[in-house]
């Protein structure tokens, strides 16, 4: 695990853990009541359906994870045969540019100097 991703393992966690503490806690009460007979009308999921629809969750979270990780080696990818394909055409780039002006600053100036 990246320590960069440790704010988003908390906050995933913090989310997940939040949306299922009221549930299972109206659940509980209400299972308790049961067993000491003050059964109470409203229905209320039981823990077993719970803890399936937070994996349920967490798989969902996992696969939008999985599939955002995904696109971005695409990207990254297709980026790097894109650089390749522009270095290996002699095509000019950005960078290119940016490199020559530096260098045609430095001899402007050694030139200047040299005066």
């Amino acid at each position: 695990m990246d320590v960069k991703e440790t704010k988003y393992l908390f906050e995933g966690l913090s989310s997940t853990l939040g949306g299922l503490y009221g549930e299972l806690y109206e659940t509980l009460v209400a299972k308790g009541k049961k067993r000491m007979g003050q059964e109470d009308v409203a229905d209320s999921p039981q823990v077993s359906e719970l803890i399936k629809r937070t994996r349920e969750k967490q798989t969902m979270a996992d696969l939008i994870s999985k599939g955002q990780k995904g696109q971005e080696e695409l990207i990254a990818s297709i980026g790097g045969e894109v650089k390749k394909i522009l270095s290996s055409a002699g095509i000019v780039t950005r960078a290119d540019l940016a490199r020559i002006e530096r260098r045609i600053d430095e001899i402007e100036r050694a030139l200047e100097k040299g005066e």
